[in-house]
């Protein structure tokens, strides 16, 4: 399969623009389709873990970052049953790895960062209110059918990627189905200007309750904040949003202290995987190949490792560094990090904040104090996202990484995703 440079990526949120500008630094020739009119301003993931700011120092635009950004050290677990809390401090890793800390700012605000630095490059274009509408392939290209100012356009690539939410109409091109479940609940994110810290509140915070688990996180330096917490499915968004008022006086600390509601939306909540992550000269990363509950912040997370190992891949084989292989290599190690890791780690956090068993949550609150007393154990809980980046690219990955994920999961891969799996013996 020729190699080529030439890459469409559909869809400008922070995942394919990540990869647009890693493959345009890397020296491919860019465009970045998107139906919207501009970047997507709803309230969307605003915590960059360790792991995202070292993808973010790699593409160069970490410092860009942390000047938009406000600094965060500590997360906090608050425990409702019992009235107890604890909490990690980042600032333990100094000396392990050099993003001992989160940044926090908003997901359109690093679309914005990213897409300043993409401009600049001659080898880059964006086209907004494009819409996808399918794709033909052979052995050496991929032909796009768009529809822009009710015209029909082609755009011949060597390369589509698939970047454009769970919704993803390049994954439904591609035949592909999004294994897993939906959530009966939908998410309510909310923006509000509130002095959390004069309540003690970390940078991060987790409240487990049966009824009025809530997530509270800063945004900015300038009392922004985001609490998300469930909603009924039952109810229209203008009645999740009517509700607003009534849930914050259970859900604030002190509901008698004025706040002011900035913004606020309501969204349904996946468990789901593409079944591949390629075919043939079409990939998808991010959202697009994957979803979960935001709960510990690992889609955004995921989705960055996503357009790490993409970036490296792609970009390897164009400039005849690596072979097709590599791409295989990123179809089937990021599904596995998605479904090994992210997912199960996404659902057993959600539930630990939703638990309603009092045995369960005594069990869970005794587990939190116990690592918090283990100094290892709690590096390696702040280290943990790291896990996502996944293993390094072998030539011989088949017969070594697979081999091994046989053994250690009874002989079921799952990062498989339609890449062929040659058992040895």
């Amino acid at each position: 399969m020729a190699a080529g440079n030439k890459v469409v990526v559909v869809g400008a949120g922070p995942t394919g623009l990540l990869i647009a500008l890693g493959l345009a630094q890397a020296g491919a020739e860019v465009t970045v389709i998107d139906k919207g009119e501009g970047v997507l301003r709803s309230p969307r993931a605003m915590v960059y873990l360790p792991s995202t700011l070292k993808v973010l120092d790699d593409v160069g635009v970490l410092e860009d970052a942390k000047r938009i950004g406000a600094f965060g050290y500590r997360f906090t677990q608050h425990f409702l049953l019992s009235g107890q809390k604890g909490g990690l401090d980042f600032h333990d890793l100094e000396g392990i790895t050099p993003y001992s800390y989160i940044l926090h700012f908003g997901q359109d605000e690093l679309a914005d960062l990213l897409l300043e630095r993409l401009k600049a490059l001659p080898n880059a274009a964006i086209q907004w209110a494009t819409a996808f509408q399918g794709y033909t392939q052979s052995d050496d290209k991929v032909q796009l059918q768009l529809e822009r100012d009710g015209c029909e356009e082609f755009l011949d690539a060597d390369w589509l990627i698939g970047c454009d939410g769970a919704g993803s109409a390049v994954r439904k091109a591609m035949g592909v189905q999004f294994e897993g479940f939906t959530w009966d609940e939908v998410f309510m994110a909310t923006n509000l200007i509130y002095d959390f810290e004069k309540f003690d509140y970390a940078d991060n915070n987790m409240v487990a309750d049966p009824d009025d688990w809530r997530v509270v996180a800063k945004i900015n330096n300038d009392g922004l904040w985001r609490v998300a917490y469930g909603e009924s499915t039952e109810l229209t968004e203008e009645q999740r949003v009517a509700r607003i008022t009534e849930r914050f006086k259970r859900i604030l600390p002190d509901p008698s202290e004025p706040y002011e509601l900035v913004l606020a939306n309501s969204y349904r909540v996946h468990q789901r995987s593409a079944e591949t992550y390629r075919s043939g000269r079409v990939l998808l990363a991010g959202d697009a190949a994957h979803a979960t509950n935001p709960i510990g912040g690992l889609g955004l997370t995921s989705g960055v490792q996503d357009a790490s190992l993409l970036i490296k891949s792609l970009s390897a084989q164009f400039n005849n560094q690596a072979a097709d292989d590599a791409l295989d290599w990123y179809a089937y190690e990021r599904r596995r990090c998605f479904v090994e890791i992210a997912s199960p780690t996404a659902i057993e956090l959600k539930r630990r904040m939703q638990e309603r068993e009092p045995a369960k949550r005594q069990a869970d609150e005794a587990g939190f104090f116990a690592m918090l007393g283990n100094s290892e154990y709690k590096r390696k809980a702040m280290l943990s996202t790291f896990d996502l980046a996944g293993r390094p690219y072998r030539e011989d990955w088949r017969q070594s990484y697979v081999a091994e994920d046989l053994r250690n999961n009874g002989g079921i891969v799952s990062g498989h995703g339609g890449v062929t799996i040659e058992r040895a013996g």
